[in-house]
């Protein structure tokens, strides 16, 4: 499943730093052959996808084609040559945490501080690394609770690489709660290379199995409180309920509400919501729903320079089209 979100708005969710302890693929035989050859494996075929670039006044855009730089006039529907073809930088894509995982770090958007989660706790320090203050202090693996941290069934099904999120002003940071309690352990053989192995253990519920609990929390850096977001209409965790999986979180264009898609364990429900970090308390914005099948759990999503509409793919008619709503849940045009 791949995230296909396109902003245009300025949402500001700050830089981050990798957390090498994360990366457990090192320990693995055959680590080094990897990593000479992924880079390798994007070059060997041709993909059929086509990335574009409008140009500022809407009335033309660019493409690679065959090694040549292309411009596509939509009044004439002409094309022309204009040179070599520019080359992506895949540096967003290399400098990604190591495949499951997220991200231990984020800077906030003023550049003053930076929010890290160690030892399954989140703390915030200045830009320096000092100055340091506790966020939570229950997070350990005795009683199986992890701040800052998702799991790997959200890094791998969901390709969420983030696990905090830091509102525009820089005066609130959200981020994840997991409960591993009762959930199912998967033990891994690392070290295989040297004279002594070891055994890394991961929460990973298989087919059938429980599910991690999860919740979103929201730390107020000036009245210093946390709050648990209703992600669940008021209801507890209930595994395969609407909530089981709750991920894509960015803050808003203007950054008053916290944004996240919620989704049952089937897939066949997905709503794309809205919380007030202040109370908690959500609302659905927009609700997809295919209970034959499955929906689109990462839906493109192409915000408007205005920060108050969006446009929404959906295939809730059996096609692929696109809709027009605002933040309120309005939908403009279909």
């Amino acid at each position: 499943m791949i995230k296909k979100i396109i902003v245009t708005s300025l949402i500001v969710l700050g830089s981050s730093t990798l957390l090498f302890a994360q990366d457990k693929l090192k320990k693995m035989p055959g680590y080094e052959r990897y990593i000479e050859i992924a880079p390798k494996i994007r070059g060997s075929v041709k993909g059929g996808s086509l990335s574009v670039t409008w140009n500022k006044t809407g009335n033309s855009f660019e493409y690679n084609n065959d090694g040549k730089r292309v411009k596509y006039d939509v009044k004439s529907g002409k094309t022309t040559e204009i040179g070599a073809a520019v080359q992506p930088d895949w540096s967003h894509y290399y400098n990604r945490p190591q495949r499951g995982r997220q991200y231990a770090s984020a800077d906030s958007p003023d550049g003053k501080l930076k929010a890290f989660t160690k030892d399954r706790n989140m703390y915030i320090s200045d830009n320096t690394g000092n100055n340091t203050i506790t966020i939570t202090n229950e997070g350990n693996t005795e009683n199986q609770i992890k701040y800052g941290i998702a799991t790997w069934v959200y890094g791998e099904e969901l390709d969420q690489i983030t696990a905090m999120w830091w509102s525009p002003d820089s005066k609130k940071i959200a981020f994840y709660k997991f409960n591993e309690k009762g959930s199912k352990k998967y033990y891994v053989l690392y070290d295989q290379t040297k004279i002594q192995n070891s055994v890394e253990i991961e929460a990973y519920p298989k087919v059938g199995a429980k599910n991690l609990p999860v919740d979103i929390l929201v730390y107020d850096l000036e009245t210093q409180q946390t709050i648990t977001l209703d992600t669940r209409n008021g209801k507890p965790y209930h595994d395969g309920d609407l909530g089981t999986y709750l991920y894509d979180i960015a803050w808003s264009p203007d950054g008053k509400e916290l944004l996240f898609h919620s989704t049952n364990r089937k897939q066949n429900i997905m709503e794309f919501k809205a919380a007030d970090p202040n109370t908690g308390k959500t609302r659905v914005i927009v609700r997809e729903e295919w209970l034959p099948s499955f929906t689109v759990n990462s839906p493109e999503i192409h915000i408007l320079k205005d920060g108050k509409r969006f446009i929404w793919a959906s295939e809730r008619s059996g096609y692929k089209n696109y809709y027009l709503y605002d933040f309120s849940g309005e939908l403009i045009k279909p």
